[in-house]
């Protein structure tokens, strides 16, 4: 009887460590159920998670994109934690027009023709006007990792200017359309002059497409970059044409990969830790009792 006495002490000593245990790892949405009594907390919205206007909307989003199936049959939106954020809000982008020239701060590298910068306070992922560099992100295309450095350094050198042209500020991701000037250098003419322009994009009549093609022509006459004959085997199929101007760029994203097939345990090695650590403790404790008793 005694020792099952003790038994049943060091378990319960163990159980609220795996029981009360925090789950883990965020979802696509940017937030997580609290694993004691199935709340969501939304941490840090995504880009997913902002298209809900209404807690309702957020509860079939969570069910789309998060893997907790036990806490999601459970959900209402009275058991969402938005954490200090708010639903439905709409970023103030009134400031911006097109035709006009903004002094703007590197907030983010992203690839070889993408950057985050801050404008008037805003942070906006911009597009950058008209060419379109090897991609580096998601997938590894040649000279795309040298584009990205490229573009990356070059934002490193001077104060950069953004200047929007065309007939849209904005693009159907929500990326900023724009020249970029870094001092007194247009960064899509360099690029191109560097040979790291496979394409070019076009959103309207813009400002400098004759200045970029120009750098583009001298690059392809003097090998530079990618139209090198080293490398211009290196590349898969590519010629020394540009392609159609009529597709459109696969979009970037940088949410995590889906995880609703996976279990809670999956996503974070955390509550298993914790439990071992319990029946470890449990174990030390039983084994002490034993000696003194």
């Amino acid at each position: 009887m005694k020792r099952m006495v003790i038994f049943l002490f060091c378990f319960l000593l163990m159980f609220p460590i795996s029981a009360f245990a925090h789950p883990g790892e965020l979802d696509e949405l940017g937030g997580h159920f609290r694993g004691s009594d199935c709340v969501y907390l939304l941490h840090e919205p995504t880009a997913l998670a902002k298209q809900a206007k209404t807690k309702q909307e957020l509860v079939q989003l969570i069910q789309t994109y998060n893997g907790n199936e036990r806490c999601k049959r459970h959900l209402t939106p009275e058991r969402i934690d938005l954490d200090g954020h708010t639903l439905g809000k709409k970023e103030d982008r009134s400031t911006l027009r097109l035709g006009r020239t903004y002094p703007a701060e590197l907030v983010e590298c992203i690839d070889g023709d993408t950057a985050k910068f801050r404008v008037n306070g805003h942070v906006y992922t911009t597009r950058f006007l008209f060419i379109d560099t090897p991609e580096s992100t998601i997938q590894v295309e040649p000279y795309g990792k040298e584009a990205s450095r490229f573009t990356c350094s070059r934002l490193h050198q001077g104060n950069i200017l953004l200047e929007t042209d065309g007939d849209a500020l904005f693009d159907k991701y929500q990326r900023l359309l724009a020249w970029v000037w870094v001092g007194k250098r247009l960064l899509q003419e360099d690029l191109s002059k560097a040979g790291l322009v496979e394409d070019f994009y076009d959103y309207g009549d813009y400002k400098y497409e004759a200045r970029v093609r120009k750098a583009y022509e001298e690059a392809k006459r003097t090998g530079a970059g990618m139209y090198g004959k080293r490398a211009a085997g290196e590349r898969e199929g590519a010629g020394t044409e540009t392609r159609p101007q009529t597709k459109e760029k696969t979009a970037k994203t940088d949410h995590p990969p889906a995880l609703e097939n996976k279990t809670p345990l999956e996503r974070s090695g955390r509550p298993v830790l914790y439990t071992l650590l319990g029946l470890a403790a449990a174990a030390a404790l039983y084994w002490l009792i034993r000696r003194l008793t």
